[in-house]
């Protein structure tokens, strides 16, 4: 170590002054050690001895004023003025008869200077917390200057257990009274300074080596909140206070220390939860914008699925929040100005709210492990997909009507009604976008809580066949807006949190043959068969995009969905089915009895031909009547005419009351027209 070129203040060094170990003068005929006149050098490692402050006669410290030609130095004799003494003298005390506290040679104050000395000697600390992060010999007497300034400060009566009786007493004895004007400079912030008294600096550097021995820093820090935590258990320290020349093995420390009294976005803000909690660089602001980029406002499905609770609790709102959470690590915003980064549709008070949810579940510190890896991760690596472009592309024209209906047809896959092409829609919007369906255009927004309960189960309607004609659809709509060069969706690796314990699941440990025989054959909708799995609701509905479930095998060919609307659509062109729907008026059942299918395959033609009539009330304007009234007169029933004509009994029935035809009435005898 380079004394020169050291500050006084840094090493708790001196200017002038100097301790001793009497039986060293001794020995050595008064030849005085540089060592001494460090602040932590309070004992003799030859003799096992405290080393002494000031001259027993004159109560000053040695080698405080210089050496002149009048008055030379003696070896091993005070050399301070004498105030006792006409004319004025020097001291002269010799220092070799000076007693001093014995020390014990395996105590704790003989361990603590034995480490110093060591470190100074390898000028590098490597021990307990510095064992995975060596920092060199000042940073360490940095560190421990600070330490001792917190606890000789905050906590100086709870440190009796660190050193012997003994030491404690020659601390605890008060100072002189009396200050001359050559004294050593008082001490208003005690540990700022090197201490007057070697007890004094025993035991504070035994006390603070205790808690920079721990095995981490985060022991240390545990260690250091137990010395100093009020009885309310408030820590007497603040995020911004700096020391000057500690190392950033003491600043992760200090955040430790203060961890479980921050909120969660600051535990997250300072990775309290990491091995190294660090505060935010002067890039901070640039890395977190970088990571918005790659970042969807909903995290992905893996993700979410692997940080969320099992049990589905806080499913609507905790993946845009996770998102938010991920800007927060090591960034100096909070947690609406990364909402709105990600233009995600939370609430302010969402961020704090949640983590203490989260913390009360004894999920909180999980979760931050995992995304504190995510956040390195996409710093290190990136991400292909360019979130901030996708979140601002135009989405209205995703997945036209037409282009519904015809990939619908080309398939076998029944279109359904309006509802279940805007769910189509509201999915590819959520995958590619990575919003929430709630941001989509308002043509197919989910808006109503009951559409968004609707979607959540639309996983069950997906085939293969359909996820694959989706995809291509969003393929071709991303070409459209020029983006070529980037997949449609894209996830992180979960492999990186593999050994961590989270509170959700791996996608992977659902087994995907036995949820579609829970969705097909037992006809289970995605929570029941999330229960049954024993995972969220989310799981199920990722795993279903990801893997959907084969179409449910056919009882038979006739009643085969895709096969029947196949068949009735050859049998009844868009011309003739308008014949006998809007012209005719036929009911389904006369038109599906007529072509040989079901009911079913009617209604399935009905929609994708986009056809509408009028209501019941006008229907009798479809028959001719004088024909009806012919072949009343001829005696057939009503029964047959209705089987004839397509319309029901009781239509037929009406029409014989309201007109006044003759023959037999529903029920009743035969009647004849009146005259």
């Amino acid at each position: 170590m380079d004394l020169k070129s050291s500050e006084a203040r840094h090493v708790w060094g001196r200017a002038r002054g100097s301790r001793y170990c009497p039986a060293c003068l001794a020995e050595s005929g008064g030849r005085w050690r540089l060592n001494w006149r460090l602040g932590w050098s309070f004992a003799c490692l030859d003799h096992r001895l405290l080393l002494v402050d000031a001259c027993p006669r004159c109560s000053r410290m040695p080698r405080h004023f210089p050496a002149t030609t009048r008055h030379p130095l003696a070896p091993g004799r005070c050399h301070s003025p004498s105030e006792h003494d006409a004319p004025p003298a020097r001291c002269g005390q010799p220092f070799e008869e000076v007693p001093t506290l014995t020390l014990a040679a395996r105590g704790p104050v003989v361990a603590a200077q034995k480490l110093i000395e060591k470190t100074i000697s390898s000028q590098q600390a490597d021990f307990g917390i510095y064992e995975d992060h060596p920092q060199p010999s000042l940073a360490l007497f940095g560190d421990l200057r600070a330490l001792a300034c917190i606890l000789l400060r905050r906590a100086p009566d709870r440190l009796t257990d660190f050193v012997p009786p003994e030491i404690l007493a020659l601390h605890q004895q008060p100072l002189p009274e009396k200050r001359r004007s050559f004294d050593p400079v008082e001490e208003t912030r005690p540990g700022r300074l090197v201490p007057r008294r070697a007890a004094t600096a025993a035991l504070a550097v035994t006390a603070a080596l205790h808690i920079l021995q721990q095995n981490d820093v985060h022991a240390a820090g545990a260690a250091l909140r137990h010395l100093i935590s009020d009885n309310d258990g408030s820590i007497p320290l603040k995020v911004g206070l700096q020391w000057a020349h500690t190392s950033p093995v003491f600043d992760a420390v200090h955040l430790a220390t203060l961890a479980p009294r921050l909120g969660g976005p600051d535990q997250l803000r300072f990775r309290t939860a990491d091995r190294m909690p660090r505060k935010p660089g002067r890039s901070a602001a640039t890395r977190v914008a970088e990571r918005a980029r790659k970042t969807p406002t909903q995290l992905w499905p893996a993700w979410s699925a692997r940080l969320s609770p099992l049990d589905g609790a806080l499913s609507r709102t905790i993946r845009p929040a996770l998102s938010c959470y991920l800007l927060l690590i090591g960034g100096t915003g909070d947690f609406t100005t990364t909402a709105r980064l990600l233009h995600a549709p939370v609430e302010d008070r969402l961020g704090a709210h949640m983590t203490f949810r989260l913390t009360k579940r004894d999920h909180f510190h999980g979760i931050s492990l995992g995304l504190l890896a995510l956040a390195d991760y996409l710093d290190q690596e990136g991400s292909p997909i360019d979130y901030t472009r996708r979140r601002t592309l135009d989405y209205r024209d995703l997945l036209p009507l037409d282009t519904w209906t015809q990939l619908c047809r080309d398939i076998d896959f029944e279109a359904g009604g309006v509802r279940r092409h805007q769910f189509a829609r509201a999915l590819l919007f959520e995958r590619l976008s990575g919003l929430p369906a709630t941001l989509a255009p308002p043509a197919y927004a989910p808006g109503t809580t009951e559409l968004r309960t609707m979607l959540r189960t639309f996983e069950t309607d997906l085939t293969p066949a359909l996820m694959s004609q989706l995809e291509g659809q969003a393929t071709e709509f991303l070409s459209r807006q020029g983006i070529r060069d980037e997949p449609l969706s894209w996830q992180p690796p979960t492999d990186i949190v593999r050994d961590l314990k989270l509170p959700g699941c791996d996608l992977r440990d659902i087994d995907p043959g036995m949820l579609h025989r829970l969705i097909r054959d037992e006809r289970l909708t995605t929570a029941q068969a999330a229960r049954r799995l024993g995972v969220s609701h989310d799981a199920v509905r990722f795993v279903l995009q990801a893997q959907p479930a084969p179409p449910a095998a056919a009882k038979s060919a006739k009643w085969e969905r895709g096969a029947t609307v196949r068949r009735a659509r050859t049998v009844l062109p868009r011309e003739k089915f308008a014949r006998f729907y809007l012209d005719e008026y036929r009911s389904l059942k006369w038109i599906a009895e007529h072509a040989g299918v079901n009911e079913e395959a009617i209604k399935v033609l009905v929609r994708e031909y986009g056809m509408r009539r009028d209501g019941k009330a006008t229907r009798w304007r479809q028959i001719d009547l004088d024909w009806l009234r012919e072949q009343r007169a001829a005696g057939r029933t009503c029964r047959e005419l209705a089987d004839e004509t397509g319309f029901s009994l009781g239509m037929i029935s009406y029409l014989g009351r309201r007109h006044d035809l003759p023959g037999r009435r529903l029920g009743g005898a035969a009647q004849s027209p009146s005259p």
